[in-house]
């Protein structure tokens, strides 16, 4: 594997300035210790400063996690009206009870219309049991059509109403949006995959241009790649996940993240990014954890879009299997797939004799859609 140049000199950089970005760090007691302040971020042009390292709340959340990412000083916590059919934000709503003021909180609408929008956000204010979120976004919007007029409306609208504070997008495919979202000109945040192992030229330059309009960048996707295909219930192997927060952590133009810890080990870890510098030793980890994963890990690169001939969306389906095989998350993954339209869930790839794709990064594309299909449809 040819090690990027623009990985080199980034990684030189980071190395030099292991806190780039950092507006304050602090040694991190123990769990017996009192709680200390940590290491934070402005969040683009909102005057918020987040914690480095946030809180991607899940589907499921542990209320004693989000009880421990406070007092370990993570204040930006990130959900969604449609995680489990509205059970994290109504979970995160009863965990946050009495600390609503400690935290930036984050939710997502799924909605394509200014009415049903409207209904996600007051269904949202509800669950989470506030008057207000700091950041409203619409979510995964992978195509410029899917930032909506009437969306937008839905977003300017509720900010209006200080329903919430700030409006965002999330999207995968950002260099297929980034355009859009800078045209429009009204969003404050945007969340994006963002990790060592989607670390490509283009993800690289559309953040910088979104950083330097302003724009905080929310970095998700930041561990999964690196779990490997072990439930992250059980006790982690090694520090892959801690490596490849501290990675994310080097470009300064990363607001925040949001990882997903399951227990508080999990968490505690996490949090630790935002006080160990990046090592050789972390590259080496990462590196062969990147190669081990090569055949089975989509880098969202989105080549693929648009040339199966029945349609599959070969990115999307690929992402809602690594749900499962990399996040230890089969809910997740059911529920994404489900979503898609129902000609699509039937199609088979095994029908095919030979796949058409023809993956850059030499992901087994067929072997990884017949898995995804044989286990979610």
């Amino acid at each position: 594997m040819t090690f990027h140049t623009s990985r080199r000199k980034f990684l030189q950089a980071g190395l030099a300035l292991p806190a780039a970005g950092l507006v304050s760090t602090h040694k991190l007691f123990s769990a017996s210790e009192p709680p200390t302040p940590t290491a934070y971020r402005m969040l683009g042009k909102t005057g918020l400063k987040v914690s480095a390292v946030g809180s991607g709340v899940g589907i499921a959340p542990d209320p004693a996690v989000i009880a421990r990412a406070i007092d370990l000083g993570v204040n930006y916590f990130d959900t969604a009206r449609g995680y489990g059919a509205g059970e994290s934000e109504r979970i995160a709503g009863r965990a946050l009870k009495g600390k609503r003021s400690k935290v930036v909180l984050a939710s997502k609408t799924d909605a394509r219309t200014k009415a049903d929008a409207a209904k996600d956000i007051d269904a949202s204010l509800k669950a989470l049991n506030t008057e207000y979120l700091d950041i409203w976004h619409l979510h995964s919007r992978d195509t410029p059509d899917a930032i909506t007029d009437e969306a937008v409306e839905a977003c300017l609208l509720a900010k209006e109403q200080g329903k919430t504070r700030f409006i965002g997008v999330s999207a995968h495919d950002l260099n297929a949006v980034a355009d859009t979202i800078l045209d429009i000109g009204k969003f404050d945040v945007v969340q994006t995959t963002y990790s060592y192992a989607l670390n490509a030229p283009f993800r690289q330059a559309s953040i910088a241009r979104l950083h330097d309009a302003g724009i905080g960048v929310v970095a998700m996707k930041v561990i999964i790649a690196v779990a490997g295909f072990i439930p992250r219930d059980i006790e982690l192997k090694d520090d892959g996940p801690l490596a490849a927060i501290k990675w994310v952590l080097l470009n300064p133009a990363i607001s925040t993240t949001v990882p997903y810890s399951k227990n508080i080990a999990e968490l505690e870890m996490n949090v630790r990014a935002m006080t160990e510098p990046y090592t050789p030793a972390d590259e080496k980890m990462l590196y062969v954890h990147n190669e081990r994963i090569r055949p089975d890990y989509c880098r969202m690169c989105y080549t693929c879009r648009g040339q199966c001939p029945k349609g599959v969306p070969v990115a999307d389906e690929l992402r809602f299997l690594a749900y499962n095989d990399f996040g230890g998350s089969y809910r997740q993954a059911r529920e994404n797939f489900m979503l898609l339209p129902g000609k699509i869930r039937e199609v088979r790839c095994s029908d095919c004799s030979s796949c058409v794709i023809r993956c850059p990064n030499g992901v087994e594309v067929r072997k990884r859609l017949i898995r995804a299909q044989e286990l979610l449809a």
